[in-house]
């Protein structure tokens, strides 16, 4: 699996979706992927107050509530953010760009519709 750098992702709004053994399990939408997809979610720092995703993944992995952690009722330990990291580093990510922010919104809305990815809340 090649690895992810800043410069892949293109700074255009749009739709990403995570991959871990070929099962689609996030899609997520964004003004600008590189901001979205490197910034919040690729971050390696010990918050997850900003992505989402790894918050969720917080959540399946058995960690935490999505919310507890959103509103710092609980901060993951470094070895938890440890796990989120390393289950993250087993997952690929694909994006389509969008030409707006409401047409990624448009997209996204269909695509939790049709793939209805378990990490992504409705």
């Amino acid at each position: 699996m090649a690895t992810l750098t800043v410069g892949d992702l293109p700074v255009d709004p749009g739709v990403y979706a995570l991959y871990r053994d070929g099962d689609r399990k996030y899609v997520g939408k964004a003004d600008s992927l590189r901001d979205r997809v490197w910034k919040n979610h690729s971050g390696r720092g010990q918050l997850m107050t900003t992505s989402a995703m790894r918050r969720n993944i917080a959540e399946h992995l058995g960690i935490a509530t999505p919310a507890d952690i959103k509103a710092r009722r609980y901060q993951p330990t470094p070895d938890e953010v440890a796990s989120v990291r390393a289950w993250l580093d087993e997952c690929n990510i694909a994006w389509v760009a969008c030409p707006t922010a409401q047409a990624a919104v448009d997209l996204e809305d269909k695509m939790k519709v049709e793939y209805k990815p378990p990490l992504t809340k409705r």
